[in-house]
């Protein structure tokens, strides 16, 4: 191997690492997504078994996490720090989450939005727990995503340093 072709690998592995590093400062928001999904599949699934016409909500939710994914695997050949589908994705799951407390403690439609559990003080409870467990996660990825949208996340001062460093 010659100095041209050394100098050309080099150069392809540089910039493959800072790809890479531009990828990876989404890498929290893809797990999160990813939980999002399951959790919401087995909830329709759950839905569709019970025979309640409610299932529609997580199948809504599934589409907004299924453009978050097709924006994640985009954001890899072109790096953007402004993903716009998966905070309308996490949004969505907020508002969702919210919206979902209010029947599990003030209403009866606990039993259509959870007909797989018995409608008890303690089902209501794993619910709401699960659900401010769910709102919480959500507003962090959200207050996330803002960040990697200002560059004022630590990932972005990491891939300065190291673009400094290899220029």
């Amino acid at each position: 191997m010659n100095n041209n072709d050394r100098a050309l690998l080099e150069k392809n592995r540089k910039k493959q690492s800072l790809k890479s590093m531009y990828f990876n400062r989404y890498l929290l928001v893809r797990y999160v997504t990813a939980l999002f999904f399951f959790s919401n599949l087995y909830w329709l699934i759950s839905l569709v078994l019970s025979d309640s016409i409610l299932y529609v909500i997580p199948l809504v939710l599934i589409l907004f996490l299924l453009a978050s994914f097709a924006e994640q695997v985009k954001i890899y050949s072109s790096p953007t720090n402004n993903a716009r589908y998966t905070k309308y994705c996490f949004t969505a799951l907020l508002v969702t989450n919210v919206i979902c407390i209010l029947p599990v403690c003030f209403s009866s439609s606990f039993a259509h939005l959870y007909p797989f559990l018995v409608n008890q003080d303690k089902s209501r409870i794993l619910v709401l727990t699960i659900l401010i467990f769910g709102l919480l996660l959500a507003a962090f990825i959200l207050r996330r995503l803002d960040k990697i949208r200002h560059n004022d996340d630590k990932h972005y001062a990491r891939i300065k340093s190291y673009e400094k460093v290899i220029n």
